[in-house]
């Protein structure tokens, strides 16, 4: 389907559009007398972060993390 349509193509398709849309594929923007009056855009989610199944949500770190280990590390 075109992204640019005028109102009856986008009455006829209009449940085709919102499958595009939905799926992110594309926007589309209608049409009246050759001037766009509105836009069919997706809305943006929030992806949240999940952990890891079979790891817990907290992190236990050994050792200092302050320690200056520098004289461990080679100069390259």
């Amino acid at each position: 389907m075109p992204a640019v349509m005028n109102v009856n193509e986008a009455k006829a398709n209009f449940s085709g559009m919102l499958s595009e849309v939905e799926s992110g594929l594309v926007s589309f923007t209608i049409m009246r007398y050759g001037r766009p009056i509105a836009r069919l855009v997706p809305i943006e989610r929030s992806r949240k972060i999940r952990p890891l199944p079979g790891y817990g949500t907290k992190i236990a770190v050994k050792g200092d993390l302050f320690a200056d280990d520098s004289a461990l590390w080679e100069n390259a």
